[in-house]
This record gives C-alpha cells, structure tokens and sequence, in this order.
C-alpha cells in the first residue's frame, strides 16, 4: 500500500472528528472550541503529523477552525481469555514479524498489518503463554473525543 494512501487515513479519520465536533456545536449552542482532546489507540498507528495537518486543514471555515488540538495515545493491552497472559502491542509487533512479513514503504516506515486491519488481530496473533487465538483487545483501538472545551 502506498505511503499516499495511508496518509489518506488520517484524512479521513481528521474529517470525521470535525463532522462530529460541528454537530456536538450546534445541539449545544456552542460558537467556537478552545480545546479538543482525542484519545486514538496505539494499534492504529496514527501518524500525528499527518492527522494534525488534517485537521488544521479540513476545519478551515469552520467553527472548529484555531481549535487547540491535544492528541494522547491510549496504549494497546490484549489479554488472554484462556490463561489471563496480558501482553503489549511490542510484543504484538514482534510476533507479527516472525509469523508475517511486515509492510515496508520506501520510506523506510514498517507498518503491521494491525495498522489497516485491525480486526484481524484474531486471525493473525495467539496468546504468547498458551497459544490459544481466544484473547481480546482490551485497550488501545480506536479513536475518540475524550474531552472538548466550548464557548458558547
């Protein structure tokens, strides 16, 4: 996949945190943000750069136009249902590059396949203790507004 067509990610995931901080504005009365908080997990990856720019971009005209961005990435823990084993997405990475080729672009940036596909997280990995695939992701996915400051 092309390091263009990654970068449209953070695009798209930029345009659909405006949509939503506009209406949150108008059910509230609000006129303007002062600030956005939005929390994304570490298994996606984000490139904070790219999403900033993003959304400094695409809020051009908007009310949410000079909003002060605040991004926190939530780190990812998956969790065995099988033996109660909790790992880390390093350790995820690491089983991906053994088991899996990992993405290279000609950049030099390796992304996982967790990155574009998150949901196959249980195809692809097994519990590090006792193998099993029956674990859940119990943080870091996603994306959300975990806090907005308004003014009304």
């Amino acid at each position: 996949m092309s390091r263009d067509k990654v970068k449209l990610h953070e695009w798209s995931l930029a345009e659909a945190v405006i949509n939503s901080l506009i209406r949150l504005a108008e059910d509230r009365g609000a006129t303007a943000f002062e600030e956005v908080e939005i929390t994304h997990g570490e298994i996606m990856e984000l490139d904070t750069l790219v999403f900033r720019t993003a959304f400094r971009e695409l809020s051009k005209g908007t009310l949410v136009e000079g909003t002060r961005l605040v991004l926190k990435e939530e780190k990812a823990k998956f969790k065995c249902n099988n033996c109660g084993a909790e790992w880390d997405f390093e350790t995820v990475e690491k089983i991906l590059s053994e088991e899996f080729s990992v993405i290279e672009e000609p950049s030099g940036t390796k992304e996982s396949a967790l990155h574009f596909l998150p949901n196959l997280a249980p195809a692809l990995l097994k519990c590090p203790s006792c193998k099993s695939r029956d674990f859940d992701l119990a943080s870091g996915k996603g994306l959300r507004i975990s806090k907005v400051v308004m003014r009304t």
